[in-house]
């Protein structure tokens, strides 16, 4: 039985499955030939018309057995049954070098590859030297968990390669293509930032266009009734374009027409030459679970698209420039995003972590955009409350918005007794913020002065 992919890492492992050891060609041939016979297959796949590499001894049964293991992740063999996968005979019927880009699609798509590869963006716009392990340790600190010092990441990116994503040789291997990402994935940035960001409902909906595929308009409740009925979401009634419709027509997935006021029609649509079933199925099946939203759409705005953003009269659109806010934040003191812990429309808690000077530090951050209203002391709570379950250092709130007297006073205290410090930005620090996003390292060493000043760890407005 072949043992399930490790909790910890979310990519296949690729121990003896890198292109420079396997042909993909030969091995989904034997795939075909001996499809659910694993005696015959671990015989195959160390022949020479598979193995490109022989191993300088005999390799053990362990060793043996890894090729087989590391395609069953990969998608080429059904689990227990060693039974090619539809991707298999699929494959088998290619050559390269369609063959090594339909492979590389359903890496990117269907094993994690696409977030790998904007973790690598990510990394090269915040000046980081981009590794196997760093990568590794990068990706996992936000919560997409690689293993370290494993091949996996390095297998999964010579792979990639083959198709032409990043450079075959060393020099630059880390660099990626972006031609080739469009070619591969059919997409570009700005719609896989879109469709990060798709709600569970829209999802739905690609799904029941994917599947009824219209060839021409048909009444937009027809795809909805299926989303409904096979996904178990709900959509209302009278707010479809609002919920769903549009969204897919601004990502230039879509075109559609209201039905009117009268007669109860319905709005109908039709696709774009920019559907694809094949591309568009399994992203949101698959794809989608591995993209964070904000990172997606936030490595594509400038910091003053987030701020002209910030006072949108549009709840959505205010709420995710919170949370690109945040994230602006975090890079201005060379944090790493750990996770989300909630979202909202006006206000968003992050988790950050990193080393500032010779200290390593975990920052709990709220952002709240709510100028009408006052932190209050219970806003102050509720984080305070926390720290047990984020073993957070420091807690930061940034906010478009006053402090109230107690909410200060009630922070004072907590910080006078215990080890965290608790820093409060008010709404001129959030307009200072506004003007340079730099200032956040001398905003904040003005209040650890303050709490020095003071003798003990308090917190005091200015």
């Amino acid at each position: 039985m072949t043992p399930k992919r490790a909790k910890e890492s979310r990519i296949p492992v690729g121990t003896q499955f890198s292109p420079k050891l396997i042909s993909l060609s030969g091995f989904v041939a034997a795939a075909v030939e001996h499809s659910g016979d694993r005696e015959a297959l671990l015989e195959a796949v160390w022949r020479p018309e598979v193995r490109i590499q022989r191993p300088k001894k005999e390799p053990t049964k362990r060793q043996r057995s890894l090729p087989l293991e590391s395609a069953v992740q990969y998608g080429l063999l059904a689990e227990d049954t060693y039974e090619a996968t539809s991707l298999a005979r699929e494959l088998a019927l290619l050559e390269p070098p369609e063959l090594f880009e339909r492979f590389a699609r359903h890496i990117l798509l269907n094993r994690g590859g696409l977030r790998v590869v904007e973790g690598i963006e990510q990394m090269r716009v915040d000046a980081l030297k981009v590794t196997g392990d760093s990568l590794a340790e990068f990706l996992s600190s936000q919560g997409f968990r690689v293993t370290v010092h494993n091949t996996a990441v390095n297998t999964l990116r010579m792979w990639l390669a083959k198709a032409g994503l990043f450079p075959s040789g060393r020099a630059r291997a880390w660099d990626v293509n972006p031609g080739a990402k469009r070619r591969l994935l059919r997409l570009d940035d700005e719609q896989i930032a879109a469709l990060a960001g798709l709600t569970p409902a829209q999802v739905a909906f690609v799904e029941g266009l994917c599947a009824l595929e219209p060839k021409d308009w048909v009444p937009a409740n027809e795809i909805r009734d299926w989303a409904e009925a096979c996904r178990g979401v709900r959509i209302g009634r009278g707010s479809l374009p609002k919920e769903v419709l549009i969204t897919l027509t601004d990502a230039g997935l879509i075109e559609y027409e209201t039905g009117g006021t009268g007669g109860g029609k319905s709005s109908r649509l039709r696709t774009t030459d920019r559907f694809d079933k094949e591309v568009l199925g399994p992203f949101v099946r698959n794809a989608i679970r591995a993209l964070d939203p904000t990172l997606s759409a936030y490595y594509r705005k400038r910091p003053e698209d987030i701020f002209e953003d910030l006072g949108s009269t549009d709840p959505d659109t205010k709420g995710k420039a919170l949370e690109a806010f945040a994230i602006l934040v975090m890079r201005m003191l060379g944090l790493r995003f750990v996770g989300w812990r909630k979202r909202a429309t006006a206000e968003i808690d992050a988790l950050l972590e990193g080393v500032l000077g010779p200290v390593a530090t975990r920052w709990q951050i709220q952002c709240k955009n709510t100028p009408s209203s006052a932190v209050r002391l219970e806003d102050i709570a509720k984080e305070v409350g926390l720290l047990p379950i984020t073993g957070a250092t420091h807690l930061l709130f940034i906010a478009n918005a006053n402090f109230s007297n107690d909410a200060v006073d009630y922070a004072r205290e907590v910080s006078s007794r215990m080890a965290v410090g608790i820093y409060l930005l008010d709404r001129d620090d959030f307009n200072a913020l506004r003007e340079s996003p730099m200032s956040i390292a001398r905003l904040l060493r003005v209040r650890a002065e303050e709490m020095l000043d003071a003798g003990r760890p308090e917190m005091y407005r200015r």
